[in-house]
């Protein structure tokens, strides 16, 4: 682990030499390093030292929250929003197994995190005015906010399991996906795609199963971080010419956080039926 020590007055030496937005060698090595040293708590399961490293204002949020224990991860991104702000874009991988029918695989997660300097340190926090889904578990923070301890909801697991089992119900009623099978010509490059819509109550992260891999298909999101009532658009495309031996179907997977609800779409490669 790193050590706090070797660059603790490291972000205000550093800012104190550049008041624009694009920070010094020495100020990104030093958020960076922050960055780094959290996760990697996240990675050895030490919640308690990473809790050290949430910013005053998160810190209630953070305790009470649900931990993502990560198999390892890497920073994708750093934008210096001013002086004393940044968000950092990470890809995390973590252990997933939807049922208990399927077996455990590693999947990547895309994280978008913020920073601020409090008493010379980078620290990590949330804007607590929203809902979010993120690695460290879902959050209403309104409320709790609208009137003491009987409002606060039920983190039990057993309340959390309640939940979730009616959020997806709900769902399975109705469909989120406008259509969950395309069909791809073999002869010509194509493209599809398909919609997908958030009907839950808060923002829901979404992303699609990296193992799921085919040569010559490429499968893209618009976005990950889908409000509520908001759409997101998955965008398919086949080149044959780099499939010679496609399979009669494939199967694409969406993963829907923080649920790990699936989604499968089906591809079909051949001839298009014609319109009935």
């Amino acid at each position: 682990m790193r050590s706090f020590a070797a660059w603790f007055f490291l972000p205000i030496a550093a800012f104190a030499q550049s008041n624009s937005k694009t920070p010094s060698p020495e100020a990104e090595q030093a958020l960076r390093a922050r960055v780094n040293e959290f996760f990697q708590y996240h990675v050895d399961g030490k919640f308690s030292k990473a809790y050290e490293m949430v910013a005053e204002d998160t810190k209630e949020y953070y305790f009470a929250t649900q931990k993502v224990q990560f198999k390892s991860f890497k920073i994708d991104g750093i934008k210096f929003i001013d002086d004393t702000h940044a968000e950092v874009d990470l890809t995390g991988q973590r252990i997933w197994k939807p049922r208990y029918d399927f077996p455990e695989t590693v999947i990547a997660v895309p994280m978008h995190t913020k920073w601020k300097i409090e008493d010379g340190k980078w620290m990590w926090y949330e804007d607590q005015r929203t809902s979010w889904a993120t690695p460290m578990g879902p959050s209403d923070p309104n409320v709790a906010r609208k009137g003491g301890a009987q409002n606060v909801p039920d983190l039990s697991p057993e309340a959390l399991k309640r939940r979730a089992e009616e959020i997806l119900k709900q769902q399975q009623q109705s469909p989120v996906l406008d259509k969950t099978e395309l069909v791809l010509p073999l002869d010509k490059t194509s493209s599809e795609q398909i919609v997908f819509h958030n009907n839950e109550g808060g923002t829901i992260k979404i992303y699609l199963d990296p193992t799921a891999k085919l040569p010559g298909l490429t499968a893209e999101l618009d976005k990950s971080d889908v409000p509520s009532g908001d759409t997101a658009t998955i965008k398919v495309r086949f080149d044959p010419k780099d499939a010679p031996q496609p399979p009669a179907s494939f199967t694409l997977r969406l993963i829907a956080e923080p649920f790990d609800r699936v989604l499968p779409i089906t591809i079909k490669f051949g001839a298009r039926q014609p319109a009935q």
